[in-house]
């Protein structure tokens, strides 16, 4: 399931779980306080934050917070507070709401970088156990593509004839005319573009010189997730780069893995 998938889904089960239960909380309202009623909508609020994340979360403190005030704070079915016992316990768990949300999103997050480092790690691996095999240059290519989710990866010499790519489709692409810095990916724009997790690619792709001399070998890479690459993971392709250019220096070595 795709991330924005999975947060609309965890939306909804907030926003409707946070009614259901104001509506399931009817038949005892009478026998407890308001603040012990409120405890079941922070709990559910937590459990949201820590699974669905913190637009999830903020969606499930808000409708807790009117559900309670709605099914279970006199005057019923009203969003009007007369008690001050009352307000206390709507405003604190407005707040509460809104602090779990904050806390479970940073530990998903937290979480999801822990889980993209393990991949970086293993790519790596396997892009090493590639390279002193006797796998092929394009596969390698694609493996580096779907980890770090590029578009495309096209390797070329210094006419600019490709030597390998990800896939067929990939040398249709126009080469790219943005060089990019070695260590940080940066093309030499005076703007730069951001997604949610860092720095993004030139929208027309950039390229990595990864052999100098007179003969470099060029490695074009094409984004597709608008998220941008985080400094970690900016930090393992540009390792990758580094593992292709040893591995490829030498002519023999780059006539075996493009054969």
């Amino acid at each position: 399931m795709a991330r924005q998938d999975s947060e609309s889904l965890w939306i909804a089960i907030g926003a409707l779980g946070a009614m259901a239960l104001g509506v399931g909380l009817i038949p005892i309202r009478a026998a407890t306080s308001t603040s012990n009623r409120a405890f079941a909508f922070l709990a559910l609020t937590i459990v949201v934050a820590e699974v669905g994340g913190r637009a999830a979360a903020l969606v499930t403190a808000v409708v807790s917070a009117l559900s309670l005030n709605f099914f279970l704070i006199e005057p019923y079915r009203t969003l009007t507070i007369h008690r001050t016992d009352d307000v206390i316990a709507f405003a604190a768990l407005a707040c509460s709401g809104l602090i779990a949300a904050a806390f479970g999103r940073r530990r998903a997050r937290a979480t999801e970088m822990l889980g993209q480092a393990r991949e970086e790690l293993v790519v790596l691996g396997q892009l090493a156990d590639a390279l002193t095999s006797d796998a092929s240059i394009d596969a390698v290519l694609e493996a580096l593509r779907r980890a770090f989710r590029f578009g495309a990866i096209v390797l070329r010499d210094a006419d600019d004839r490709v030597l390998a790519a990800a896939s067929a489709d990939d040398v249709l692409r126009p080469t790219p005319t943005v060089s990019l810095n070695t260590r940080t990916l940066l093309g030499k724009e005076r703007r730069h573009r951001l997604g949610r997790r860092g720095f993004r690619l030139p929208e027309s792709g950039g390229r990595l010189r990864l052999a100098g001399g007179p003969a470099p070998l060029w490695l074009d890479v094409w984004e597709s997730d608008a998220d941008g690459l985080s400094g970690d993971a900016h930090q393992a392709f540009v390792v990758a780069a580094a593992m292709l250019r040893f591995a490829l220096r030498p002519e023999p070595a780059l006539g075996r893995l493009a054969s």
